[in-house]
């Protein structure tokens, strides 16, 4: 049953700017209610023979994705106070039955990156949150001088065995953060880290993005059902351009004899075996 609640003067407050959106709501809530109310702002999972069942978070009314990041409860009027439960560090906290708790309630946006078709990004779970970051980065593959002249005609001479001629190839890092997971996929989270994308990835082809791992953090532990998790996955993307106009990824390298006029060539050992196995990288939005 929803907890009665009244919104005080002075609420909300609002800011909006560039990177989203900021909104304070002040509540009043009986002292008693309090958790209860809180569960009902951030949303909170229940397993019931086996299967989840989801309160979804309540977002600010008309604003999709504005929804509770912070919560901050005090007492309403202090001077009601009730010590009488504190006779020890652990046997109780101050009550304020007559005066009831004031509830601020911190909303901020959460860009849902899955429901962002340009973003070619995996679905999840209604009431989680995807979010995108993407960042620059680049390997250096330094090759063997016998493979290169000097550009000297018409005497092209050989570069010496001394210097190591390089290719830098441009990489890149992204991020996809997963707010409000109730029950990560740990298992896969295992089996997938060092793996390539088996399938196209946030737009990237077959085998050019590799799982670096993950970083797990509590959000809303209060809650007696355990409180949610949020997951930062971080992904290496390798695209190397290959004479066809295609890309290749991380199993292929620089092949100083050229294959079929492509240079970049994919290697394996005795037993068929590339240095990158590939899985599939969705599962890791899945509830475990």
């Amino acid at each position: 049953m929803p907890v009665a609640f009244e919104e005080l003067e002075g609420s909300p407050r609002l800011v909006i700017g560039e990177d989203g959106t900021e909104a304070v709501r002040l509540f009043h809530v009986a002292w008693n209610d309090w958790p209860a109310f809180a569960r009902e702002l951030v949303g909170s999972y229940r397993l019931v023979a086996g299967q989840f069942h989801f309160q979804k978070p309540l977002e600010f009314p008309g604003m999709p994705n504005l929804v509770v990041a912070d919560l901050e409860i005090e007492p309403l009027l202090p001077s009601t106070l009730d010590g009488s439960q504190v006779t020890g560090l652990k046997s109780g906290t101050n009550r304020y039955a007559s005066g009831g708790a004031l509830v601020a309630a911190t909303y901020r946006t959460q860009f849902d990156a899955s429901n962002q078709p340009i973003a070619l990004v995996p679905s999840v779970p209604a009431g989680t949150y995807l979010t995108y970051k993407a960042d620059l980065a680049a390997e250096f593959i330094s090759t063997p001088a016998r493979i290169w002249r000097w550009d000297n005609p018409p005497n092209d001479t050989l570069v010496p065995p001394d210097v190591s001629p390089g290719i830098l190839v441009p990489h890149g890092r992204f991020e996809l953060i997963w707010h409000r997971v109730a029950s990560p996929p740990w298992t896969k989270v295992r089996e997938l880290r060092g793996k390539l994308n088996s399938a196209t990835f946030v737009g990237a082809p077959f085998g050019t993005v590799l799982f670096a791992g993950a970083r797990a953090m509590r959000q809303f532990h209060f809650s007696p059902e355990g409180g949610f998790w949020r997951l930062h996955y971080v992904f290496e993307e390798c695209t190397k351009k290959l004479e066809s106009g295609g890309t290749a990824g991380w199993n292929f390298f620089y092949k100083e004899t050229a294959v079929g006029g492509e240079h970049w060539v994919q290697i394996k050992d005795e037993d068929g075996n590339t240095p990158y196995r590939s899985g599939d990288l969705t599962e890791l939005f899945q509830f475990g």
